[in-house]
C-alpha cells in the first residue's frame, strides 16, 4: 500500500498507526500532498518506484481526478482508492469511547484493527462489485443457431 496525501505530520502518524493496528499490511511508501496543483514528476516517480498494489489517498475529488490521470499517463499501476479527508481522523483518532470515558489502550488497538480490517474489506468488496458490473466483466451474449 502506498499512502499519498495530507501533510508530513499526518502521513507519518498515519503510517505508524496502520503499522501498529494492522501489521499484516505492508506500507510500500508514503508521500504527503501538502502542495497545490499537479503532482510533479519526482513524486510520481517515487510512487511508481514503490510498486504498490494499492495507492490510498485522502485528496479532495477535484485533485484526485487529475492525480489519477497523471498516474495513467505515467503507467503507474495499482488500484487507486480515495478517502477524502480521512487521514487526519485515522492518524489522530481521539481514543475516547462514545461516552467520553477513556478506553484502555489494548481495547482501542483491537477496535482500531477491527475497524481498519472492516474498512479494507468494504473497499475491496465495493471495487469487486464495481468491476463485476462493468461492461468488460460481463459475459458475451449467448450464441444463437450455432452462429455467433
Amino acid at each position: 500500500m502506498f499512502l499519498f496525501g495530507g501533510d508530513s505530520r499526518e502521513i507519518y502518524a498515519l503510517r505508524e498507526r496502520i503499522v501498529s493496528a494492522v501489521p499484516v499490511v505492508r506500507i510500500a511508501g508514503i508521500c504527503d500532498a501538502d502542495f497545490a496543483g499537479p503532482v510533479d514528476r519526482a513524486v510520481l516517480d517515487h510512487i511508481a518506484a514503490a510498486g504498490a498494489d494499492v495507492i490510498v489517498t485522502d485528496l479532495p475529488e477535484a485533485r484526485f481526478r487529475p492525480f489519477g490521470a497523471q498516474c495513467v499517463a505515467m503507467g503507474i499501476g495499482g488500484t487507486r482508492i480515495n478517502l477524502p479527508g480521512s487521514f487526519t481522523d485515522f492518524a489522530f483518532g481521539s481514543g475516547q469511547g462514545l461516552s467520553g470515558v477513556p478506553v484502555p489502550a489494548r481495547l482501542r488497538r483491537i477496535g482500531v484493527a477491527a475497524q481498519a480490517g472492516l474498512e479494507f474489506a468494504r473497499i475491496i468488496l465495493r471495487q469487486s462489485l464495481r468491476r463485476a458490473g462493468s461492461p468488460r466483466a460481463s459475459a458475451p451474449p449467448p450464441r444463437r443457431n450455432g452462429r455467433g
